[in-house]
């Protein structure tokens, strides 16, 4: 009863939907309600399949349940206005679709869709009652044209099998007269009622072939429909794959593959159902046929054609769901590690399947390495294979789920001591890129297939001093190539123009710390990249620049990774909340500070120390252009042990006559500075005075002393001030 209790927690605007839904279907919502779970599990698509004898039984079914329902229910008056509506539900349900209870599988076929559809949109909204924002371009757009598609396929499906059955009716009516007056070892041509019979019997030949070439055209008709809207199919799984790469470099997208595998089970299904319709073609052919038998010439093109589009439509449908990835703070995925635990899942997005045939899926590493010299060989330790069984549930989907898998890497013989590849490979270990690939050996309705998907390339290390450079060709890669099997892409890789790392960059930040780059910080990046004079429109990064030079001992990713774990595990609020300016050049620190008032403050990032934040203040001496002052930097080190704010709040500077005042007031523009970080001040524990046996309370701060041999900078010179290491016993309430 799951999704209809979903549809009735929708908000209003939604629950008028479902209500206009029902107010002009032949199904009673009163029907849907008490029967809400037994519809939802029975598989209303398959009974609807022509030749299929399904549909009666849950039609029985149905009614047998409405009359167990009537018989539950009590005397009350609100019992007695749903036994009427009840009652009234099986008389018209029963009158209308005896005969026909494929019309009415198809029918709540529809429907379950429709809520589905409903369904999605309301949650996509929120639940507020409020109409959603028109933000749903796709909806209008692809999607739409998707799911109208669809119901013209499927109304085109049923029109053709209407037909079939037609055309049964005439075979059998004309076999039926062949058989009764056709007697071609008798002379009768002189007998003027048997060539009227003749004559009849020819007339419903013809009425038989015409039948069977509308029957032809129609399937062709519908094979068409279905190339277009496999190929739409196709359009909307590459903006998905599209959608997940950029996931997985810490975009913010929507990689849900329920719509997907909603329509790609629709349209499989139809497909399913035209093919069952060409072999019964086939069979009446093979009980009447004549010369130039429109289905003996056509019918074997046509399950050729059909049979491709299948083929195609499931071998796309096999998709990698969950890129291959470990447990790890920065939920950076494609970055294993030898003998540590990673998981990978494939979902296979047409829901069908034959319960009575086990699927067996396997995974594979590196199933076509490429020919390179000392590339690395890896095993897949625990299991490499799983069964689907049959029982797995339709609302679940086909799903290849792989969990604990490990990797060692193979030992070459040769060497006697581990593999050789990292000395002879041409690349280094974090640019190797591997793949893993699944394999599905699917079976349904007597079509065998082998489907095979392949993860996104990733990278394989063996210490995690090694993780923030693998990461840098993860990104790399992901940003700039179009070929998800391109193992060889480090040997000459390409340079990034900067408006595409730019965005790549700003999503590290958002995953992260939950807030990406302004345009003053990724100006202030281009800047330390290119100089102030560059075009950025046109300006490019090489992967040496990016990830291995650097004037300072390390490089720019280096630099960038270093303040992602700074954030990451010490300033994710500061710099959510946004109190850490962060990217700041000295020069234009000071164009900000100078107009301020004494004791006003930024943080910033320093350039100089890997993973190091620092503070910078302006003074105003009595005459005299402004000086600046900044703290040496702090790095995680430090701030495990002090917290920032509280560094901040207790932060003292031996002024003269050696009088510590703390110089931070406000922080940037111009706020109070308790009042930006009082919220994330640690708590005070206050001494009772009363209880001696007790040690007063102490707490760390730092104090930075002037050098006394320096006299106050101008604007054009900025202070480093240096940081005293002593600590200073503090009573309680003490300053």
């Amino acid at each position: 009863m799951a999704q209809w209790q979903e549809v009735q927690g929708l908000a209003n605007t939604y629950l008028e939907q479902v209500h206009q839904l029902y107010a002009g279907s032949e199904l009673p919502m009163a029907v849907r309600q008490c029967l809400a779970a037994w519809i939802e599990d029975q598989n209303w698509r398959q009974a609807a399949e022509p030749l299929s004898s399904h549909a009666r039984i849950l039609f029985q079914s149905l009614l047998m349940l409405l009359l167990d329902q009537l018989g539950s229910l009590g005397t009350s008056h609100e019992d007695f206005m749903l036994k009427h509506n009840l009652r009234k539900a099986h008389r018209e349900l029963q009158a209308e679709f005896e005969e026909n209870p494929e019309k009415f599988a198809n029918l709540v076929a529809n429907l379950l869709q429709e809520e589905q559809r409903i369904l999605r949109l309301g949650q996509a909204g929120g639940q507020g009652g409020s109409v959603p924002a028109p933000t749903t371009a796709p909806e209008s757009g692809r999607e739409q044209q998707i799911r109208r598609r669809l119901a013209e396929f499927h109304t085109a499906l049923q029109e053709a099998e209407r037909a079939f059955r037609h055309l049964e009716d005439l075979q059998d009516a004309f076999d039926f007269c062949y058989k009764v007056h056709y007697r071609p070892g008798e002379d009768r041509s002189r007998d003027p009622q048997y060539a009227r019979q003749l004559q009849a019997l020819q007339a419903k030949l013809q009425n038989l072939d015409q039948q069977r070439r509308e029957v032809l055209a129609q399937m062709q008709q519908l094979l068409g429909r279905s190339e277009t809207l496999r190929g739409l199919l196709q359009q909307e799984l590459g903006d998905w794959r599209e959608r997940q790469q950029r996931s997985c470099l810490g975009a913010p997208a929507d990689t849900h593959l329920r719509p997907l595998e909603t329509w790609f089970t629709e349209l499989g299904q139809g497909l399913f159902q035209l093919r069952k319709l060409l072999r019964a073609l086939g069979d009446l052919q093979q009980k009447v046929t004549y010369e130039r038998d429109p289905l003996a010439a056509e019918t074997p093109l046509l399950e050729q054609r059909l049979q491709e589009q299948l083929t195609h439509l499931l071998k796309s449908a096999f998709v990698v769901e969950q890129q291959p990835s470990t447990p790890n703070p920065f939920k950076r995925p494609l970055v294993l590690r030898t003998n540590s635990k990673f998981s990978a899942r494939a979902r296979l997005l047409v829901r069908l399947h034959d319960r009575n045939h086990r699927m067996e899926a396997a995974i594979h590493i590196d199933r076509d390495p490429p020919k390179v010299k000392g590339f690395r060989k890896f095993n897949i330790l625990t299991s490499s294979s799983k069964t689907l069984l049959a029982g797995d549930s339709p609302q679940e989907g086909l799903v290849c789920d792989f969990q604990y898998l490990t990797l060692k890497e193979q030992k070459d013989s040769r060497s006697g001591k581990g593999s050789k590849g990292a000395s002879e490979s041409p690349l280094v270990v974090t640019e190797e890129l591997h793949l893993i690939t699944f394999t599905l050996a699917y079976a349904y309705c007597g079509l065998e297939l082998e489907l095979k998907t392949s993860t996104l390339p990733f990278v394989i290390i063996s210490n995690n001093n090694q993780f923030s450079s693998a990461w840098a060709s993860i990104l790399w890669f992901n940003m700039l190539s179009s070929d998800p099997e391109a193992q060889q892409f480090f040997s000459a890789p390409p340079s990034a123009p900067w408006p595409r790392l730019a965005e790549v960059l700003s999503w590290q930040f958002q995953s992260v710390a939950e807030r990406g780059l302004s345009q003053d910080h990724l100006l202030m990046l281009a800047e330390k990249l290119f100089g102030s004079k560059a075009s950025l429109e046109s300006a490019v990064v090489t992967w040496p620049k990016f990830s291995k030079d650097g004037a300072a001992g390390f490089s720019f990713w280096a630099w960038l990774d270093g303040i992602l774990g700074l954030l990451q595990e010490h300033l994710k609020q500061l710099w959510k909340d946004g109190l850490i300016l962060g990217f700041v050049s000295r020069k234009q620190e000071r164009k900000l500070l100078k107009s301020k008032k004494t004791g006003t403050f930024l943080i910033r990032f320093s350039e100089s120390v890997l993973g190091g934040v620092t503070c910078t203040w302006v003074e105003h001496p009595e005459s005299g252009s402004p000086t600046f002052h900044s703290v040496d930097p702090y790095t995680a080190a430090e701030l495990a042990s002090l917290a920032l704010p509280d560094i901040i709040r207790d932060y003292q500077m031996m002024m003269e006559e050696n009088v510590p005042e703390n110089p931070l007031q406000f922080l940037y523009p111009n706020i109070a500075r308790d009042k930006a970080f009082g919220p994330y001040y640690s708590q005070r524990q206050e001494g009772n005075l009363a209880e001696p046996e007790k040690y007063l309370n102490r707490r760390l701060i730092r104090v930075s002393s002037r050098q006394a041999n320096k006299s106050w900078q101008t604007e054009e010179e900025l202070v480093v001030a240096t940081e005293n290491l002593e600590t200073l016993q503090l009573q309680p309430g003490g300053q």
